[in-house]
């Protein structure tokens, strides 16, 4: 093939971005929706920022980011690379703020937004439809291109594709203000989901921070799994070990040398909670950071109660796929994430033919937005998987009492101040109570003929 004049000519982009809004804070940093303007071609980006790196922590984010920034899979939020900008020339409350001073801004609290959407904006623009990339022929070097250091620090930003929706954590709180928990098929479909973008990233990197706060669910009902190469960079001693220890497997816990299947727990924590709305290894008071790997070791320690034996509606076959995530040896644990997924589609998702997709996620997102009244005929057509055994569409799945084993209500009874335990102690002093549906009900009968 012929060389052309242009190969290897580089120039300095004129991309400018504009911080437009908060959306959220944590240990690791602050995360921002950002106006990207292209030449007056207006799109929205995410940018992570971090607290202040050492050398060798810089080093490893920028190694991890490398990776981030190869990874294309539908199921994963996209990561563009990392942005700079000179702490000199950032507005001087933000530079007291880094610097160890509190800080004075919070996230707009999702309980005063018009829906349960991450949205900070009306009437977002949506992205357009992006030319796929070629696909590198191997992994990039992440060694590659020294960064030399500079007497007028910067603060770098991870910048990611904006996904106009809501965290899984996110949708998980509002359904427990209903008294409602997501329909099994359409939660395991987000792990089906998960399994098979966590399969193809597992080829180079491991997450070590599968948490439902790291998946995001689209407006078209798209889950994507986020923060590849900002958790696992920063994995060091004490607070900055990377990842909610809730969440973490028996061996990172232990400091250990991980790989795929420590995931593989982590998603098993994720479904668990899901199916049963217990949050397996959750600490139940606030500690110190070794409190809490004490406490989660503890609670490791004691047998697992399989979900089909917690909720009386769950069936035994997805039951024993989130135990067989779950096993406390890595070695009696799933080996591979595709071993997941595939067992999930083929033994409960798929299995009776017609079941759950994005279009699905979509409706069932907008039916529960609108408070599941005046649903649309379309949106209960792509919901027909979840006809019971009446043939009418289980729309909303209850929390109750009646619900739950008597071995189920007992865990519920041992995690006091939990979100599910808090739900069901307010039934049964007779508060709130179950929210009663509007039309159509929780079952709409023989809908989406």
């Amino acid at each position: 093939m012929e060389d052309f004049p242009l190969r290897g000519f580089s120039f300095a982009s004129s991309s400018s971005y504009t911080i437009v809004e908060e959306l959220g804070r944590g240990g690791m940093g602050v995360v921002y929706l950002v106006e990207k303007n292209c030449e007056g071609v207006l799109d929205y980006v995410v940018f992570k920022s971090f607290k202040t790196l050492d050398d060798e922590q810089e080093a490893r984010l920028r190694n991890e980011a490398n990776i981030a920034t190869f990874l294309r899979h539908e199921h994963i939020v996209k990561t563009y690379g990392l942005e700079a900008c000179r702490l000199s020339g950032m507005p001087a409350e933000f530079q007291r703020q880094l610097g160890g001073g509190t800080p004075t801004h919070r996230p707009t609290s999702d309980a005063a937004l018009p829906s349960f959407h991450m949205r900070r904006l009306v009437g977002p623009r949506k992205g357009s439809r992006r030319t796929p990339g070629f696909t590198p022929a191997r992994m990039p070097n992440p060694k590659t291109g020294k960064v030399q250091p500079s007497l007028d620090p910067k603060v770098l930003f991870m910048v990611m594709d904006y996904v106009d929706g809501a965290d899984l954590a996110t949708l998980i709180r509002h359904h427990l203000k209903l008294h409602i928990l997501l329909p099994p098929p359409l939660s395991m479909y987000v792990v089906s989901c998960m399994a098979r973008a966590l399969h193809y990233a597992h080829e180079w990197i491991v997450h070590k921070d599968v948490t439902p706060g790291n998946i995001l669910i689209s407006n078209e009902g798209v889950s994507k799994l986020t923060d590849f190469g900002i958790a696992a960079p920063l994995s060091a001693a004490g607070e900055e070990f990377a990842g909610k220890v809730h969440y973490m497997a028996p061996e990172q816990l232990a400091r250990g040398r991980v790989d795929g299947r420590a995931d593989i727990f982590s998603l098993g924590c994720v479904a668990y909670e899901l199916l049963t709305g217990i949050n397996l290894f959750k600490p139940l008071n606030r500690g110190s950071w070794n409190e809490n790997v004490r406490w989660v070791k503890t609670a490791q320690a004691r047998p697992i109660v399989p979900p089909h034996l917690v909720m009386k509606d769950i069936p035994e076959s997805v039951s024993n796929i989130v135990m067989g995530m779950l096993a406390m040896d890595a070695d009696k644990r799933y080996q591979r994430m595709l071993e997941v997924a595939l067992d999930l589609e083929k033994q409960y998702l798929y299995a009776m033919g017609f079941g759950p997709t994005n279009n699905a996620m979509a409706s069932y997102l907008r039916i529960f937005e609108a408070g599941f009244a005046n649903a649309e005929q379309d949106d209960l057509k792509e919901l027909t998987f979840l006809r019971n055994s009446q043939g009418r569409i289980a729309l909303q799945r209850r929390i109750a009492s009646a619900a739950y084993t008597p071995e189920g209500m007992e865990l519920v009874r041992e995690r006091k101040k939990s979100p599910i335990y808090n739900v069901l102690a307010r039934q049964e002093q007779g508060g709130t109570g179950s929210v009663k549906p509007s039309s159509p009900s929780e079952e709409v009968a023989q809908a989406g003929e």
